[in-house]
Protein backbone atom coordinates (compact mmCIF):
# COMPACT_ATOMS: atom_id res chain seq x y z
CA UNK A 1 0.00 0.00 0.00
CA UNK A 2 0.75 3.45 -0.77
CA UNK A 3 1.18 6.58 2.50
CA UNK A 4 -1.78 7.92 0.93
CA UNK A 5 -5.93 7.06 0.58
CA UNK A 6 -6.45 3.42 0.35
CA UNK A 7 -7.14 2.43 -3.22
CA UNK A 8 -9.30 -0.08 -4.69
CA UNK A 9 -6.82 -2.48 -5.22
CA UNK A 10 -4.97 -1.48 -1.88
CA UNK A 11 -8.55 -2.85 -0.38
CA UNK A 12 -9.11 -5.72 -2.61
CA UNK A 13 -5.79 -6.87 -1.45
CA UNK A 14 -7.68 -6.46 2.33
CA UNK A 15 -10.73 -8.47 1.19
CA UNK A 16 -8.80 -11.65 -0.19
CA UNK A 17 -7.87 -12.51 3.46
CA UNK A 18 -11.97 -12.80 4.14
CA UNK A 19 -14.37 -15.58 3.80
CA UNK A 20 -17.00 -13.67 2.54
CA UNK A 21 -18.37 -14.81 -0.79
CA UNK A 22 -18.22 -12.48 -3.71
CA UNK A 23 -21.57 -10.54 -4.12
CA UNK A 24 -23.67 -11.47 -1.04
CA UNK A 25 -24.90 -8.87 0.91
CA UNK A 26 -23.11 -7.56 4.04
CA UNK A 27 -22.87 -5.12 7.05
CA UNK A 28 -20.83 -2.05 7.73
CA UNK A 29 -21.23 -0.19 11.19
CA UNK A 30 -20.68 3.47 10.94
CA UNK A 31 -20.52 6.14 13.71
CA UNK A 32 -19.55 8.83 11.78
CA UNK A 33 -15.94 8.86 12.13
CA UNK A 34 -13.45 8.79 9.39
CA UNK A 35 -12.69 4.91 10.24
CA UNK A 36 -16.01 3.67 9.43
CA UNK A 37 -16.67 6.51 6.66
CA UNK A 38 -13.63 4.72 4.95
CA UNK A 39 -14.92 1.49 5.33
CA UNK A 40 -18.30 1.75 4.27
CA UNK A 41 -16.62 3.91 0.81
CA UNK A 42 -14.40 1.05 0.35
CA UNK A 43 -16.74 -1.60 0.31
CA UNK A 44 -19.32 0.33 -1.57
CA UNK A 45 -16.33 0.70 -4.10
CA UNK A 46 -15.25 -2.82 -3.75
CA UNK A 47 -18.71 -3.84 -5.49
CA UNK A 48 -18.17 -1.98 -8.12
CA UNK A 49 -21.53 -0.70 -10.18
CA UNK A 50 -24.48 -3.05 -10.17
CA UNK A 51 -24.18 -3.99 -6.51
CA UNK A 52 -26.68 -1.33 -5.37
CA UNK A 53 -28.49 -2.87 -2.08
CA UNK A 54 -25.73 -5.16 -1.38
CA UNK A 55 -24.50 -3.41 1.48
CA UNK A 56 -26.47 -1.88 4.44
CA UNK A 57 -24.95 0.75 6.79
CA UNK A 58 -25.90 0.39 10.35
CA UNK A 59 -25.64 3.10 12.89
CA UNK A 60 -26.35 2.93 16.39
CA UNK A 61 -27.52 5.95 17.77
CA UNK A 62 -26.76 5.50 21.48
CA UNK A 63 -28.79 8.87 22.98
CA UNK A 64 -25.86 9.52 25.35
CA UNK A 65 -25.63 13.34 23.81
CA UNK A 66 -28.02 15.66 22.95
CA UNK A 67 -26.67 15.75 19.19
CA UNK A 68 -26.65 12.18 19.14
CA UNK A 69 -29.88 12.05 17.20
CA UNK A 70 -29.14 14.80 14.58
CA UNK A 71 -25.73 13.14 14.46
CA UNK A 72 -26.88 9.72 13.25
CA UNK A 73 -29.64 11.38 10.50
CA UNK A 74 -26.50 13.77 9.49
CA UNK A 75 -24.58 10.14 9.08
CA UNK A 76 -27.14 8.26 7.10
CA UNK A 77 -27.55 11.15 4.87
CA UNK A 78 -24.04 11.06 3.97
CA UNK A 79 -24.29 7.10 3.50
CA UNK A 80 -27.13 7.73 1.21
CA UNK A 81 -25.19 10.11 -0.97
CA UNK A 82 -22.89 7.70 -1.54
CA UNK A 83 -25.49 4.95 -2.74
CA UNK A 84 -25.37 3.33 0.71
CA UNK A 85 -28.53 2.11 2.19
CA UNK A 86 -28.61 3.24 5.74
CA UNK A 87 -30.55 2.28 8.49
CA UNK A 88 -30.58 3.94 12.49
CA UNK A 89 -30.65 1.74 14.83
CA UNK A 90 -31.54 4.13 18.37
CA UNK A 91 -30.67 2.39 22.04
CA UNK A 92 -33.65 2.66 23.83
CA UNK A 93 -32.75 2.75 27.94
CA UNK A 94 -32.97 4.67 31.21
CA UNK A 95 -30.45 6.92 33.02
CA UNK A 96 -26.81 5.35 32.29
CA UNK A 97 -24.57 6.49 35.01
CA UNK A 98 -22.22 4.34 35.52
CA UNK A 99 -20.02 1.58 32.97
CA UNK A 100 -21.14 4.38 30.08
CA UNK A 101 -18.41 2.30 27.79
CA UNK A 102 -19.07 -0.55 28.65
CA UNK A 103 -22.64 -0.29 28.44
CA UNK A 104 -23.13 1.47 25.57
CA UNK A 105 -20.73 -1.26 23.76
CA UNK A 106 -22.50 -3.91 24.83
CA UNK A 107 -25.76 -2.22 23.56
CA UNK A 108 -24.39 -1.58 20.13
CA UNK A 109 -23.35 -5.28 19.37
CA UNK A 110 -26.58 -6.08 20.19
CA UNK A 111 -28.35 -3.96 18.14
CA UNK A 112 -25.54 -4.50 15.08
CA UNK A 113 -26.02 -8.26 15.24
CA UNK A 114 -29.97 -7.85 15.64
CA UNK A 115 -30.65 -5.93 12.93
CA UNK A 116 -27.91 -8.63 10.86
CA UNK A 117 -30.15 -11.52 11.60
CA UNK A 118 -33.59 -9.16 10.55
CA UNK A 119 -31.72 -8.46 7.26
CA UNK A 120 -30.69 -12.06 6.63
CA UNK A 121 -27.00 -10.63 6.68
CA UNK A 122 -23.96 -12.99 7.31
CA UNK A 123 -21.16 -10.66 7.60
CA UNK A 124 -20.38 -7.66 9.61
CA UNK A 125 -18.09 -5.24 8.71
CA UNK A 126 -16.33 -3.04 11.90
CA UNK A 127 -13.34 -0.03 10.91
CA UNK A 128 -11.39 -1.16 13.78
CA UNK A 129 -7.97 -0.02 12.47
CA UNK A 130 -4.17 -0.53 13.87
CA UNK A 131 -4.16 2.10 16.29
CA UNK A 132 -7.20 0.57 17.75
CA UNK A 133 -5.23 -2.63 18.15
CA UNK A 134 -2.13 -1.14 19.32
CA UNK A 135 -4.08 0.08 22.20
CA UNK A 136 -6.25 -2.75 23.14
CA UNK A 137 -2.91 -4.66 23.04
CA UNK A 138 -1.86 -2.20 25.19
CA UNK A 139 -4.94 -1.83 27.68
CA UNK A 140 -4.72 -5.65 28.09
CA UNK A 141 -1.06 -6.21 28.50
CA UNK A 142 -1.62 -3.36 31.41
CA UNK A 143 -4.35 -5.18 33.17
CA UNK A 144 -1.80 -8.64 33.25
CA UNK A 145 -3.81 -10.00 30.31
CA UNK A 146 -2.29 -13.42 28.89
CA UNK A 147 -1.86 -14.53 25.32
CA UNK A 148 -5.17 -14.45 23.91
CA UNK A 149 -5.65 -10.87 25.43
CA UNK A 150 -2.39 -9.97 23.70
CA UNK A 151 -3.36 -11.05 20.22
CA UNK A 152 -6.00 -8.24 20.30
CA UNK A 153 -8.53 -8.34 18.02
CA UNK A 154 -8.97 -10.95 15.73
CA UNK A 155 -9.87 -10.41 12.08
CA UNK A 156 -12.83 -12.58 12.16
CA UNK A 157 -15.29 -13.05 15.10
CA UNK A 158 -17.79 -15.59 15.00
CA UNK A 159 -21.14 -14.66 16.92
CA UNK A 160 -23.09 -17.74 16.01
CA UNK A 161 -24.71 -17.16 12.51
CA UNK A 162 -23.02 -13.30 12.17
CA UNK A 163 -19.33 -13.08 11.47
CA UNK A 164 -17.84 -9.96 12.64
CA UNK A 165 -14.79 -8.84 10.17
CA UNK A 166 -12.47 -5.93 10.94
CA UNK A 167 -10.22 -6.09 7.37
CA UNK A 168 -8.47 -2.80 8.75
CA UNK A 169 -6.41 -3.95 11.48
CA UNK A 170 -3.07 -3.52 9.93
CA UNK A 171 -3.89 0.44 8.28
CA UNK A 172 -3.08 3.13 9.92
CA UNK A 173 -6.11 5.54 11.03
CA UNK A 174 -3.78 8.47 8.61
CA UNK A 175 -4.64 6.35 5.94
CA UNK A 176 -8.69 6.02 6.34
CA UNK A 177 -8.72 10.05 6.80
CA UNK A 178 -6.67 10.24 3.75
CA UNK A 179 -8.51 8.04 2.41
CA UNK A 180 -11.99 10.10 3.18
CA UNK A 181 -10.13 13.66 2.34
CA UNK A 182 -9.55 12.03 -1.54
CA UNK A 183 -13.38 11.16 -1.79
CA UNK A 184 -14.48 13.88 -0.42
CA UNK A 185 -16.37 12.49 2.65
CA UNK A 186 -17.37 14.65 5.22
CA UNK A 187 -17.30 12.80 8.86
CA UNK A 188 -17.49 13.83 12.22
CA UNK A 189 -15.45 12.84 15.57
CA UNK A 190 -16.83 11.75 18.91
CA UNK A 191 -15.15 13.96 21.58
CA UNK A 192 -15.84 11.49 24.26
CA UNK A 193 -13.24 9.31 23.20
CA UNK A 194 -10.56 11.65 23.94
CA UNK A 195 -12.25 12.10 27.60
CA UNK A 196 -9.53 11.43 30.68
CA UNK A 197 -12.07 9.46 32.45
CA UNK A 198 -11.98 6.64 29.76
CA UNK A 199 -8.91 4.27 29.43
CA UNK A 200 -8.72 5.11 25.55
CA UNK A 201 -8.57 8.63 25.99
CA UNK A 202 -6.19 8.59 28.81
CA UNK A 203 -3.52 6.30 26.82
CA UNK A 204 -3.84 8.63 23.39
CA UNK A 205 -2.47 11.77 25.37
CA UNK A 206 0.15 9.30 27.14
CA UNK A 207 0.62 8.39 23.21
CA UNK A 208 3.88 10.35 22.29
CA UNK A 209 5.58 9.70 26.07
CA UNK A 210 4.97 6.04 25.44
CA UNK A 211 6.01 5.95 22.12
CA UNK A 212 9.38 7.40 23.23
CA UNK A 213 9.72 4.66 25.45
CA UNK A 214 9.66 1.97 22.79
CA UNK A 215 5.36 1.19 22.64
CA UNK A 216 5.15 2.47 19.51
CA UNK A 217 1.89 1.13 17.51
CA UNK A 218 4.42 -1.22 15.18
CA UNK A 219 5.78 -2.70 18.17
CA UNK A 220 2.32 -3.37 19.89
CA UNK A 221 0.93 -4.85 16.65
CA UNK A 222 4.49 -7.12 16.03
CA UNK A 223 3.94 -8.36 19.81
CA UNK A 224 0.13 -9.22 18.92
CA UNK A 225 1.22 -11.11 16.13
CA UNK A 226 3.56 -13.06 18.19
CA UNK A 227 1.06 -13.50 20.61
CA UNK A 228 -1.47 -15.02 17.88
CA UNK A 229 1.21 -17.38 17.01
CA UNK A 230 2.03 -18.81 20.37
CA UNK A 231 -2.31 -18.93 20.98
CA UNK A 232 -2.27 -20.93 17.26
CA UNK A 233 0.11 -23.31 18.68
CA UNK A 234 -1.63 -23.77 22.36
CA UNK A 235 -5.07 -24.10 20.57
CA UNK A 236 -3.59 -27.07 18.21
CA UNK A 237 -1.86 -28.79 21.03
CA UNK A 238 -5.16 -28.60 23.33
CA UNK A 239 -7.34 -29.54 20.25
CA UNK A 240 -5.17 -32.56 20.18
CA UNK A 241 -5.21 -33.10 24.30
CA UNK A 242 -9.36 -32.93 23.88
CA UNK A 243 -9.90 -35.01 21.17
CA UNK A 244 -7.68 -37.96 22.73
CA UNK A 245 -9.05 -37.52 26.26
CA UNK A 246 -12.63 -36.20 26.49
CA UNK A 247 -15.56 -38.42 25.81
CA UNK A 248 -19.24 -36.78 25.49
CA UNK A 249 -22.26 -38.11 27.52
CA UNK A 250 -25.79 -37.60 26.86
CA UNK A 251 -27.20 -35.16 28.98
CA UNK A 252 -24.75 -32.74 27.71
CA UNK A 253 -21.74 -33.63 30.41
CA UNK A 254 -18.34 -34.85 29.22
CA UNK A 255 -15.62 -37.13 31.12
CA UNK A 256 -12.03 -35.98 30.60
CA UNK A 257 -9.26 -38.20 31.28
CA UNK A 258 -7.12 -37.04 34.23
CA UNK A 259 -4.22 -39.32 32.66
CA UNK A 260 -3.44 -37.77 29.43
CA UNK A 261 -4.27 -33.71 31.08
CA UNK A 262 -1.03 -34.58 33.66
CA UNK A 263 1.14 -35.76 30.35
CA UNK A 264 1.02 -32.36 28.79
CA UNK A 265 2.52 -28.82 29.71
CA UNK A 266 0.31 -26.69 32.10
CA UNK A 267 -0.65 -24.46 29.78
CA UNK A 268 -2.14 -26.81 27.10
CA UNK A 269 -4.36 -28.36 30.28
CA UNK A 270 -4.91 -24.95 31.07
CA UNK A 271 -6.68 -23.61 27.74
CA UNK A 272 -8.32 -27.25 27.56
CA UNK A 273 -9.86 -27.53 30.32
CA UNK A 274 -11.06 -23.74 29.84
CA UNK A 275 -12.51 -24.53 26.51
CA UNK A 276 -14.60 -27.33 28.23
CA UNK A 277 -15.78 -24.97 30.85
CA UNK A 278 -16.56 -22.88 28.18
CA UNK A 279 -18.80 -25.24 26.47
CA UNK A 280 -20.90 -26.33 28.85
CA UNK A 281 -21.12 -23.29 30.65
CA UNK A 282 -22.57 -20.87 26.90
CA UNK A 283 -24.22 -18.04 29.63
CA UNK A 284 -20.75 -16.96 30.41
CA UNK A 285 -19.57 -13.99 28.38
CA UNK A 286 -15.23 -14.49 29.18
CA UNK A 287 -13.62 -17.79 30.39
CA UNK A 288 -12.76 -17.85 33.84
CA UNK A 289 -9.63 -16.27 34.97
CA UNK A 290 -6.43 -17.83 36.04
CA UNK A 291 -6.25 -17.09 39.54
CA UNK A 292 -9.56 -19.38 39.58
CA UNK A 293 -8.22 -21.67 36.94
CA UNK A 294 -5.09 -22.57 38.94
CA UNK A 295 -6.24 -23.99 42.02
CA UNK A 296 -9.17 -26.17 39.45
CA UNK A 297 -5.57 -28.12 37.74
CA UNK A 298 -3.78 -28.39 40.90
CA UNK A 299 -6.59 -30.41 42.23
CA UNK A 300 -7.23 -31.82 38.62
CA UNK A 301 -3.63 -32.73 38.73
CA UNK A 302 -3.85 -34.38 42.19
CA UNK A 303 -3.73 -38.19 41.99
CA UNK A 304 -5.18 -39.15 45.89
CA UNK A 305 -7.89 -36.17 46.23
CA UNK A 306 -11.17 -37.20 44.78
CA UNK A 307 -14.43 -35.03 44.85
CA UNK A 308 -16.48 -32.83 43.81
CA UNK A 309 -15.55 -28.69 43.13
CA UNK A 310 -17.40 -25.70 41.06
CA UNK A 311 -15.96 -23.26 38.69
CA UNK A 312 -18.07 -21.01 36.03
CA UNK A 313 -20.91 -22.44 36.33
CA UNK A 314 -19.58 -26.10 36.01
CA UNK A 315 -19.70 -29.30 38.92
CA UNK A 316 -16.76 -31.20 38.02
CA UNK A 317 -16.40 -34.21 39.91
CA UNK A 318 -13.17 -36.60 40.29
CA UNK A 319 -13.62 -39.95 40.67
CA UNK A 320 -12.40 -43.62 39.26
CA UNK A 321 -9.34 -43.39 41.34
CA UNK A 322 -8.72 -39.78 40.39
CA UNK A 323 -8.04 -41.01 36.69
CA UNK A 324 -11.34 -39.48 35.59
CA UNK A 325 -13.23 -36.12 35.54
CA UNK A 326 -16.92 -35.69 34.79
CA UNK A 327 -17.81 -32.20 34.04
CA UNK A 328 -21.46 -30.93 34.62
CA UNK A 329 -23.56 -28.09 33.88
CA UNK A 330 -24.35 -26.75 37.28
CA UNK A 331 -28.28 -26.33 37.87
CA UNK A 332 -27.98 -23.44 40.49
CA UNK A 333 -26.00 -21.37 37.72
CA UNK A 334 -29.01 -22.24 34.69
CA UNK A 335 -31.24 -20.39 35.50
CA UNK A 336 -33.01 -19.23 32.24
CA UNK A 337 -36.77 -19.05 32.27
CA UNK A 338 -38.15 -18.83 28.41
CA UNK A 339 -41.99 -18.96 27.08
CA UNK A 340 -42.64 -21.22 24.43
CA UNK A 341 -45.38 -21.70 22.20
CA UNK A 342 -46.61 -24.75 20.27
CA UNK A 343 -44.42 -24.96 16.71
CA UNK A 344 -41.88 -22.81 18.64
CA UNK A 345 -37.99 -23.25 19.08
CA UNK A 346 -36.08 -21.44 21.59
CA UNK A 347 -32.18 -21.54 22.53
CA UNK A 348 -32.26 -22.61 26.29
CA UNK A 349 -29.01 -21.64 28.56
CA UNK A 350 -27.47 -20.73 25.75
CA UNK A 351 -26.94 -24.44 24.27
CA UNK A 352 -30.10 -26.63 24.07
CA UNK A 353 -32.30 -26.11 21.80
CA UNK A 354 -36.05 -26.96 22.80
CA UNK A 355 -39.12 -27.01 20.53
CA UNK A 356 -42.25 -27.83 21.25
CA UNK A 357 -44.47 -29.81 19.33
CA UNK A 358 -47.74 -30.34 21.27
CA UNK A 359 -50.69 -27.96 21.82
CA UNK A 360 -50.72 -26.72 25.39
CA UNK A 361 -50.31 -23.02 26.51
CA UNK A 362 -48.73 -20.92 28.48
CA UNK A 363 -46.16 -23.12 28.93
CA UNK A 364 -42.13 -22.23 29.73
CA UNK A 365 -38.64 -24.03 29.46
CA UNK A 366 -36.78 -24.36 33.03
CA UNK A 367 -34.64 -26.45 34.35
CA UNK A 368 -35.01 -29.56 35.64
CA UNK A 369 -34.14 -29.89 38.88
CA UNK A 370 -34.26 -33.07 40.96
CA UNK A 371 -37.64 -34.96 40.71
CA UNK A 372 -38.83 -37.78 42.04
CA UNK A 373 -37.90 -41.08 40.34
CA UNK A 374 -41.35 -42.18 39.50
CA UNK A 375 -42.45 -38.65 37.68
CA UNK A 376 -39.23 -38.88 35.85
CA UNK A 377 -39.68 -42.49 34.67
CA UNK A 378 -43.45 -41.90 33.52
CA UNK A 379 -42.24 -38.79 30.96
CA UNK A 380 -39.08 -40.02 30.04
CA UNK A 381 -38.64 -43.64 30.39
CA UNK A 382 -35.19 -44.07 29.73
CA UNK A 383 -34.06 -40.56 30.85
CA UNK A 384 -32.73 -41.96 34.57
CA UNK A 385 -30.55 -45.45 32.44
CA UNK A 386 -29.21 -42.39 30.45
CA UNK A 387 -28.17 -39.75 32.46
CA UNK A 388 -27.59 -41.39 35.90
CA UNK A 389 -26.47 -38.84 37.59
CA UNK A 390 -29.05 -36.57 39.16
CA UNK A 391 -27.27 -33.36 39.14
CA UNK A 392 -26.65 -33.52 35.65
CA UNK A 393 -30.29 -34.27 35.06
CA UNK A 394 -30.93 -31.40 37.16
CA UNK A 395 -29.96 -29.05 34.59
CA UNK A 396 -31.39 -30.04 31.92
CA UNK A 397 -33.97 -28.57 30.10
CA UNK A 398 -38.03 -28.84 30.79
CA UNK A 399 -41.57 -27.89 30.14
CA UNK A 400 -43.16 -26.43 32.79
CA UNK A 401 -46.90 -24.86 33.53
CA UNK A 402 -46.51 -23.09 36.34
CA UNK A 403 -45.18 -25.53 39.04
CA UNK A 404 -46.44 -28.65 36.98
CA UNK A 405 -44.16 -30.23 35.12
CA UNK A 406 -45.32 -31.30 31.71
CA UNK A 407 -42.90 -32.52 29.29
CA UNK A 408 -39.61 -33.32 29.36
CA UNK A 409 -37.63 -32.56 26.01
CA UNK A 410 -35.89 -35.14 23.36
CA UNK A 411 -32.53 -33.67 23.95
CA UNK A 412 -29.89 -36.38 23.70
CA UNK A 413 -27.01 -35.74 22.31
CA UNK A 414 -27.82 -37.34 18.87
CA UNK A 415 -30.63 -35.22 18.31
CA UNK A 416 -29.66 -32.44 19.69
CA UNK A 417 -26.97 -30.45 16.75
CA UNK A 418 -26.72 -27.21 19.23
CA UNK A 419 -25.19 -29.19 21.69
CA UNK A 420 -22.79 -31.41 19.41
CA UNK A 421 -21.47 -27.96 17.44
CA UNK A 422 -20.27 -26.89 20.56
CA UNK A 423 -18.37 -29.59 21.70
CA UNK A 424 -17.21 -29.78 18.43
CA UNK A 425 -15.88 -26.78 18.88
CA UNK A 426 -14.32 -27.16 21.76
CA UNK A 427 -12.38 -30.28 21.03
CA UNK A 428 -11.09 -28.61 17.39
CA UNK A 429 -13.53 -31.12 15.53
CA UNK A 430 -15.12 -30.24 12.27
CA UNK A 431 -19.23 -30.43 11.84
CA UNK A 432 -20.14 -32.64 9.29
Amino acid sequence: MGEDGITQDDFAQLMRRLAVPVGERVAVAVSGGPDSMALAFCLKRYGGEGADGRLLGLIVEHGLRDESAAEAAAVAARLAAMGIEARILPWVHGAVDSRIHVRARDARYALLLQACREAGIRHLFLAHHAGDQAETILMRFAKGSGIDGLAGMALATSMGDVTLWRPLLEVPKARLEATCAAAGIAFVTDPSNEKDKYARGRLRRLGPLLEEEGFTVERLLDLGARAREAKEALDHYASALLRESVTRLDGGMVRLDLVALRGVPRAVGLRAVTRLLEAINRSEDYAPRRRQLLPLMDWLADQDEEGARTLAGCLIVKGELCAKALFIREAADATDVLPIAAGQSVLWDGRWQVRYEGDETGLEVRALGRQPHELLDRLAPSLRKRVPWGRARAALPALWAGDELKVLPDFFEENQSVVTAFYQEALGEKSA
